[in-house]
């Protein structure tokens, strides 16, 4: 309960803070006006339960939209995690996986460039060079518990150099993690070309398999994404062309894989002319029954003798029946 000394002390107050516009008879309606705002407050918080807004840094992709893509044969795209940064735009494409050892396989593309205003004051992804380190600590994070070991070999892909890490995880499980970071030469960078940056990362487990074949989704996936604004390029210029191609005294030659194993007849072949047999049909011949040895012919009588007539050739028989010979 306010005292009436207290009530009058706190209304002159407010009518000194307000540079004497308010009356001292203001307080009581100061005092129902503070306990409306906080009721308002009240149920403004309680609407705003009601409903959960979603946050955009981090969404579900279809898989359409892949920054990058495995090789033909696979592994295939399972699912696609799209993130955002006031600085770049990262995909987390996960990939099929047949391995028991813990984890995903995923292969992780960062595009840094100009991602636009509505990301102005969102959180930013580190960006430097790749660091043994990091590597390891990266490592760590997605092969817990299997034991890599960097291969000393220097590689190469369609986009530049590249290295991984290969040891044997659960199993039969075969796993390898692989490192790559595309970026124009430091000489060709300038304020206005040749700028941006592309980081890769693939984490890759499968059952059974070889070291040559795991690598060689490496070799093999493509990217097919970039900001659509000038001076973003960070594969560089093309190369020129080797000055020796064309000129007197600089012979190339074929490799040994390019020639076919067996000559080239030049000659078009002839053609192979194969003879039918044509199957005649057999004639059903009757065979004529001889005469046995135990019958007799009989001879001709005196009658038959002068009932035939046989002409000479001279003569010729007419139509009549009679005989004119020469």
């Amino acid at each position: 309960m306010i005292s009436a000394e207290n009530r009058l002390h706190f209304s002159a107050s407010c009518s000194r803070a307000n540079g004497g516009f308010l009356p001292v008879s203001a307080f009581p309606s100061s005092r129902y006006l503070l306990a409306g705002f906080v009721i308002t407050a009240a149920l403004t918080g309680c609407g705003a339960r009601e409903g959960v807004r979603l946050s955009d840094t981090a969404v579900t992709v279809p898989s359409e939209t892949a920054f990058a893509l495995p090789p033909p044969g696979g592994p295939a795209v399972v699912n696609i995690v799209e993130r955002r940064f006031s600085n770049s735009t990262q995909q987390d494409i996960f990939l099929f996986t047949s391995a028991s050892t813990p984890g995903q396989n995923v292969l992780r593309v960062q595009l840094f460039g100009p991602v636009g205003l509505q990301m102005d004051g969102q959180k930013a992804l580190g960006n430097s060079s790749i660091q043994a380190s990091e590597i390891v600590r990266e490592m760590r994070r997605e092969l817990p518990g299997v034991a890599l070991v960097q291969s000393p070999l220097y590689l190469q892909n369609n986009y530049g150099p590249f290295s991984y890490a290969y040891g044997r995880g659960h199993g039969n499980d075969a796993c390898l993690y692989a490192w790559q970071q595309i970026r124009s030469p430091e000489e060709a960078r300038t304020v206005f070309q040749n700028r941006g940056t592309i980081q890769v990362r693939l984490r890759l487990c499968e059952d059974g398999a070889s070291e040559e074949k795991l690598l060689s989704t490496m070799y093999g996936y493509t990217i097919r994404a970039a900001f659509n604004v000038p001076g973003w390029n960070p594969y560089g210029e093309p190369p020129s062309v080797d000055p020796t191609l064309g000129r007197t005294g600089n012979p190339i030659y074929p490799k040994s894989e390019d020639l076919r194993d067996s000559p080239v007849d030049n000659a078009r072949p002839r053609p192979v002319l194969r003879q039918r047999q044509v199957a005649r049909a057999s004639e059903n011949k009757v065979p004529v029954k001889q005469p046995a040895s135990a019958e007799t012919i009989p001879l001709p009588t005196g009658a038959d003798i002068d009932a035939v007539v046989v002409p000479s050739p001279d003569c010729m028989t007419q139509s009549e029946g009679a005989t004119l010979c020469k």
